[in-house]
């Protein structure tokens, strides 16, 4: 049985635990598996012990992937900031069966980089096209498998409160800057105008004081991740148009849609393939989200009946079902 070591940050950065983690029941019936976490932040250590502890981690990993047929990096090993990759060029030489995996334009932060990773990599893995258009430059041998999701899991509520209408968003608290005043300001109007209508944000941090409605707040957590989004019936996904933004994966919609939620992004990058305009929701051309969220609002069975379309398109083109073969192909063509 092949053996794969997987180097991923933590165990909860969002990106591994649903492009690595998530397959780890599939992957381990077809491969021996391994990881290792790149990140080391044990803030009781003083500050020199811990760079020197770091140092001696990636040494041992140096030593510790002799022993594997193909190593799955999961982002960059060193610093975003920094344009060196001589850590990631000695792996390599040790072993040169490297899979480079990224799910966002990293390269628009630190071209030097990525370009330099994704020459050094046997293979790389993208999130989706904008991406593996990118890394196809540099390598041949590039595949896309979107950010997928355990259908199985992400489930519809089992019981509705009919009497409330819950629009929501979820994400990290650096994405409350892709809500535009003139956004806030649709929301607003909805809920004056809406009874029985509130607005959820589950995040790590609550929102600032730039948001004038009034609003619900859970903290993100793992264990409680799926309860929290089964309250929403609408979700949100704003971007503003920028190369950082056109290389995201959408996956806050994918999560929305495997629930059979409903939802509202801009029509930025991948966002026009997760949903299906007017069929699982609606695209945001102009910044006008007050029409179609009014639409949805008031008209329960037509946010119902975009929920399902989301839910089915989820389970043809975004579960782990679908993309898991892709994964196994991508490494099987890796190791020798």
């Amino acid at each position: 049985m092949p053996k794969i070591l997987f180097i991923v940050k933590n165990k909860n950065e969002a990106s591994s635990r649903f492009r690595v983690f998530a397959y780890f029941d599939q992957l381990q019936k077809d491969f021996d598996t391994d990881v290792f976490y790149a990140e080391y932040n044990n803030k009781s250590v003083p500050k020199i012990f811990r760079s020197l502890i770091k140092r001696l981690r990636f040494l041992y990993l140096l030593w510790l992937v002799k022993k594997y047929d193909v190593v799955y990096m999961q982002r960059p090993m060193s610093s975003d900031k920094s344009n060196s990759t001589f850590f990631e060029a000695l792996l390599v030489k040790v072993n040169p069966h490297l899979i480079f995996d990224f799910d966002d334009a990293l390269f628009v932060q630190n071209e030097p980089k990525i370009k330099s990773l994704v020459t050094l990599a046997q293979s790389c893995v993208c999130g989706n096209d904008y991406l593996a258009d990118f890394a196809r430059r540099y390598n041949p041998n590039t595949y896309v498998i979107p950010t997928a999701i355990d259908t199985d899991k992400f489930q519809q509520r089992s019981s509705v409160d009919v009497q409330t209408v819950t629009i929501g968003w979820t994400g990290t608290s650096g994405n409350y800057q892709f809500f535009t005043e003139k956004m806030i300001s649709d929301i607003a109007r909805v809920l004056e105008n809406s009874p029985n209508t509130r607005f959820l944000f589950i995040c790590d941090r609550e929102p600032g004081q730039h948001f004038t409605f009034e609003y619900d707040y859970i903290p993100w957590r793992a264990e409680s991740e799926i309860n929290d989004l089964q309250q929403i019936d609408i979700g949100l996904m704003p971007l503003i148009d920028s190369p950082w933004s056109r290389g995201k994966c959408g996956f806050k919609l994918i999560q929305y849609g495997a629930i059979g939620i409903a939802s509202l992004a801009s029509d930025v990058g991948v966002n026009a393939d997760v949903i299906r305009d007017k069929q699982s929701g609606y695209l945001i051309h102009d910044d006008d989200w007050y029409t179609p969220l009014k639409a949805l609002v008031e008209n329960k069975d037509l946010a119902k009946k975009m929920g399902k379309e989301a839910q089915r398109h989820m389970r043809k083109v975004y579960s782990l079902k679908t993309n898991y073969p892709k994964l196994k192909e991508a490494i099987e063509a890796t190791y020798p």
